[in-house]
């Protein structure tokens, strides 16, 4: 029998577990829920004792459908960015902050003014910006020193998650990668960046190779997950790189989309590659393979916000299927109806943390139908502004690999096909991250020579091509969606913290 890997994604607000054999047969995956709270304006938190739930809800139910205990290892991967305080026995000391929590954004831009901000992202991939581990790192240690002072360590959902079955402390090359804290070249914690930020390495977790075997799940953690005792634990590494892997997206120039609560394009690179203006990221699925890409913080989120205020009588997946059944009603342009769903504030390729969204030419005549198309467009819209910073007019060689609950709708990613104007090959798989992780599992253990042979195995099916005219008219639209943000953009200071005063600004506008 082939050997048998459990692939384990930490997503944004739900978790997927897989099991895949070395010759890439699925036999089984499951899913578990946790929740995302905002307990103040721009906080987005989660509770780490809700995320371990959710992590056994999935790896219980895996082990009622496949027999894990034929199972030789589980590999992670996991949604990036997060952070939080732990005591040196892993206990949490304050809810994670998540990719969308932008509290760190008056720290960033202090950091901005502290030091050469182009070369520290030359050297670490990732821009002096709210997201990365320098800013949040200085909130809080300024905010919240009562906790910090508790500390031993800080960090992440997956390194949290992964000391939880294994007892052991390690941050994977590929995750540390996306903290901004990293050389990118060196392989190295970069030491501006730790002073900037205010902590040592020591506070952090040791780094390891994505494919180190970092312990064995302990008594406990077999117990409550229904996991073999002992089962070996790969670091693994970051949802956007093992997604990637998972779609078979390994060669140099190939591209993915993923659309899931975010959104992420992404560009396999042979050397880190990085933008003069900023714009983009670049950071590590292994040690010498590097992608290069922008991110969107409302991908599926602006869906599900149109879903909680527009179709509140229906359940979740009946709303979404009511939501995505509308939208195909709707004519492309919404009838005038234009969506910038910035609901979350917005990363690339604008890093613009006050970012605000914006229905524009409501008129009597529309309805909630219009709304949901025009979010469909309006996400569209902002890959688009992604995908000029990384492409230009320089388009990939062979069609786009898309993952993601994008490839459920047949509307929504012929949406995205138009407004991109390429072909893309949607992957159906039951988590590319978590099918990813399995793999580099596979490679780690040494069931597989390389992961070209993994990526090999995936199969694309039926092609989507982008219909020309719909793109030209996409186009303009594009330009209108572009023109709007940057006249409704403002400085931070337009926006004052709840409870405190709009001073006088002047009026100035970045």
């Amino acid at each position: 029998m082939q050997p048998l890997v459990i692939g384990l994604d930490l997503g944004t607000t739900c978790c997927k577990a897989v099991a895949l054999t070395s010759d890439s047969q699925l036999l089984g995956s499951a899913s578990g829920t946790y929740g995302l709270r905002s307990s103040r304006p721009g906080w987005a938190e989660q509770d780490p004792d809700e995320l371990w739930q959710g992590v056994r809800e999935a790896l219980k139910t895996l082990s009622s459908k496949v027999h894990l205990d034929q199972a030789t290892g589980l590999c992670l991967s996991g949604a990036m960015h997060s952070l939080f305080p732990v005591t040196q026995d892993g206990i949490p000391l304050a809810p994670a902050a998540t990719w969308a929590d932008n509290r760190a954004a008056p720290q960033a831009r202090a950091l901005q003014t502290q030091t050469d901000a182009h070369a520290l992202y030359l050297r670490t991939g990732c821009p002096m910006q709210a997201i990365y581990h320098a800013a949040r790192l200085r909130w809080w240690l300024e905010e919240a020193a009562d906790v910090t002072s508790q500390a031993a360590h800080f960090v992440g959902r997956k390194e949290w998650l992964q000391y939880r079955l294994t007892g052991a402390w390690a941050s994977d090359l590929g995750m540390a990668s996306t903290t901004g804290l990293l050389d990118i070249h060196r392989l190295a914690w970069d030491e501006e960046a730790l002073t900037l930020a205010g902590v040592t390495a020591e506070r952090l977790p040791p780094l390891v190779s994505p494919t180190a075997v970092v312990g064995t799940l302990n008594p406990d953690a077999a117990d409550e997950t229904g996991l073999p005792p002992e089962l070996p634990v790969v670091a693994g590494g970051n949802d956007g790189g093992l997604a990637n892997l998972g779609s078979g997206v390994l060669a140099q120039g190939q591209v993915a989309i993923t659309v899931g609560t975010s959104a992420a394009i992404r560009k396999v690179v042979e050397r880190p590659l990085l933008d003069a203006a900023e714009r983009t990221w670049c950071y590590l699925l292994t040690e010498g393979r590097w992608f290069a890409g922008g991110a969107i913080n409302n991908g599926g989120l602006a869906l599900q916000w149109v879903h909680d205020r527009f179709y509140p009588e229906l359940p979740r997946d009946a709303g979404f299927r009511q939501v995505l059944t509308d939208a195909a009603t709707i004519s492309p342009g919404a009838e005038g109806l234009i969506f910038l769903p910035y609901l979350t504030g917005e990363r690339s390729p604008h890093w613009d943390t006050d970012a605000r969204a914006l229905l524009y030419g409501l008129r009597l005549s529309h309805n909630r139908a219009h709304v949901a198309r025009a979010a469909l467009e309006g996400v569209a819209f902002c890959l688009a502004d992604v995908w000029e910073a990384l492409f230009g007019d320089d388009l990939p060689g062979e069609p786009v690999r898309l993952t993601g609950g994008i490839t459920q709708s047949p509307l929504w990613t012929q949406i995205l096909a138009d407004v991109l104007g390429v072909p893309l090959a949607p992957i159906e798989v039951a988590d590319a991250s978590a099918v990813g992780a399995a793999m580099l599992g596979h490679q780690a253990l040494g069931h597989v020579a390389t992961l070209e042979e993994m990526a090999a195995g995936v199969q694309i099916g039926h092609i989507v091509q982008p219909d020309l005219e719909r793109h030209a008219f996409y186009a303009e639209q594009h330009r209108v969606f572009q023109s709007l943000y940057q006249r409704l953009r403002v400085a931070p200071s337009a926006y004052p913290p709840a409870g405190r005063e709009l001073l006088d600004t002047g009026g100035e506008n970045r």
